[in-house]
């Protein structure tokens, strides 16, 4: 099976308030959060395929938890090419 990601654009972006971040191609999303303690969210929202997803080709997302004041990124792309896509939203938010 074939998938064509032709004509797709590199995907939007949203920050909370006291929080950063910006789209990194069309792969990845990197930000931080700045401020009080605690946590906050990255996701990417990504069209490809993810062999852990049940059908293996479409839209999924990725996510990571970091502590506020450390900087990260997350992409369409998971270990060892379990996963791999085009982004086409991200947002960073606080837990």
């Amino acid at each position: 099976m074939a998938v064509a990601l032709t004509g797709i654009t590199a995907g939007t972006a949203a920050a909370a308030p006291g929080c950063n971040g910006s789209m990194n191609g069309q792969w990845a999303y990197n930000g931080v959060c700045g401020g009080e303690e605690g946590s906050y969210r990255l996701e990417i929202d990504c069209i490809g395929f993810n062999f852990g997803a049940n059908p293996p080709i479409g839209q999924f997302t990725m996510r990571e938890d970091l502590p506020v004041g450390r900087a990260g990124t997350v992409s369409c792309f998971g270990p060892n090419w379990s996963s791999a896509g085009v982004g086409v939203g991200a947002r960073i938010f606080r837990l």
